[in-house]
């Protein structure tokens, strides 16, 4: 018998002896388990899949500019399975090595952006402490944090301008303009960070930039579509336990 204190990180029990958890958990193709996962229930299966066609037709933004939004999108999931994908069909649409490297950026952007908002939670308690006010008053979500923003900022001293200089870069016009960066693909990942600051101030570009409520709509389904399928491609894991239970 195998003791579990013999094994070594990243080793699990199988039957028959040992194997690496890289073996079993994250495998290089998973379409027999996904051809499982719908074969075990295949009305939801279709249903899924037609609504996930129909996110990635030519609408008010291009196939091209969503599979964009759906690579930045993609590394807020961290689901390796949808970076490849999504890739992949970037490049079939048509877009630049370019294109793909600023999208990133715009997901890693969005991505800091709820612990940057959030600061005002932050500097808000602090306040109300050094006020000598319960925390239990008030509510935690202001409409103006700008005040917390500015004091974050101040407290954070140098490592600040290196932040708003990451920022200024990352939404300046490139291969993608700041309109498509900001108010399209912005928007989505704001939604996939679930950060109400971000989804407001991306929202705010989007209508300076001219961005249109269709395109903002088309957009944020994107990010519902890659939100789900970072749970699509994991179901490999589950369909691969499914199957070796069955042995």
């Amino acid at each position: 018998m195998v003791k579990l204190s013999s094994l070594k990180d990243g080793e699990t029990i199988v039957k028959g002896g040992i194997t690496s958890m890289s073996d079993t958990i994250m495998k290089a193709q998973i379409g027999g388990d996904i051809a499982h996962l719908r074969k075990l229930n295949p009305d939801l299966y279709d249903s899924w899949m037609a609504y996930h066609d129909s996110v990635f037709t030519d609408g008010a933004l291009t196939a091209k500019e969503k599979q964009l939004i759906a690579v930045a999108v993609a590394h807020i999931t961290a689901c390796p399975y949808c970076i490849r994908s999504r890739v992949r069909a970037s490049k079939k649409e048509g877009a630049s090595d370019q294109e793909i490297v600023e999208s990133i950026y715009v997901g890693l952007r969005l991505n800091m952006g709820g612990p940057f908002a959030f600061s005002s939670l932050a500097f808000e308690a602090w306040d109300t402490l050094e006020s000598g006010i319960p925390l239990t008053e008030g509510h935690f979500f202001k409409k103006d944090i700008a005040k917390e923003i500015a004091s974050f900022r101040e407290c954070s001293g140098d490592i600040s301008p290196h932040f708003m200089e990451l920022h200024k870069k990352i939404f300046a016009d490139g291969a993608l303009s700041k309109k498509m960066k900001r108010g399209i693909i912005g928007l989505a990942c704001a939604h996939a960070t679930k950060c109400p600051y971000c989804i407001r101030g991306t929202v705010k570009d989007a209508h300076t930039d001219g961005v249109t409520a269709e395109q903002m709509a088309e957009a944020i389904n994107v990010a519902m579509v890659m939100t789900a399928g970072s749970c699509y491609a994991h179901t490999s894991i589950a369909m691969d336990t499914l199957k070796s239970l069955e042995k």
